[in-house]
């Protein structure tokens, strides 16, 4: 395995995160047939999550989609999807370790870990759990 290289982010460098890291996603036993599943065009998809990155990372504003709707829309349990996280983020922050210096792999991280939780409570959000009422 090489070593992660220290060079400026740029698209070409996301756009490798995001091959390696969707390789590693479609490989997986666990993800793999989700992602098979809802993925019709693979090339599109990827351009896309790299405009995604490129909008988190570097601010490029070039994502103009809805990735809560995107990710309502799946025909996944909820119970499903949550447990699927996890597995996410471990491969996510793997493949971002192996590509980049330690202060950016952590960068990228924690963005996802971010947008994971804001995803989740997007998309998971139960008010009778969370109570209704203020105490009186």
């Amino acid at each position: 395995m090489a070593e992660p290289v220290d060079t400026p982010l740029d698209d070409t460098r996301i756009r490798h995160l995001v091959e390696r890291f969707y390789d590693r996603i479609r490989a997986d036993a666990e993800l793999g047939p989700v992602f098979e599943a809802a993925v019709e065009d693979w090339d599109t998809h990827l351009s896309i999550l790299t405009d995604f990155w490129c909008s988190v990372m570097l601010a490029a504003g070039r994502y103009k989609g809805n990735p809560l709707a995107v990710h309502g829309a799946l025909p996944l349990p909820p119970e499903r999807f949550e447990a699927l996280f996890p597995r996410w983020l471990d491969l996510w922050r793997a493949t971002t370790a192996e590509l980049f210096a330690p202060d950016i792999a952590a960068l990228f991280a924690e963005k996802a870990e971010r947008i994971a939780r804001s995803l989740q409570a997007g998309l998971f959000f139960d008010p009778a759990k969370a109570g209704r009422g203020r105490p009186g």
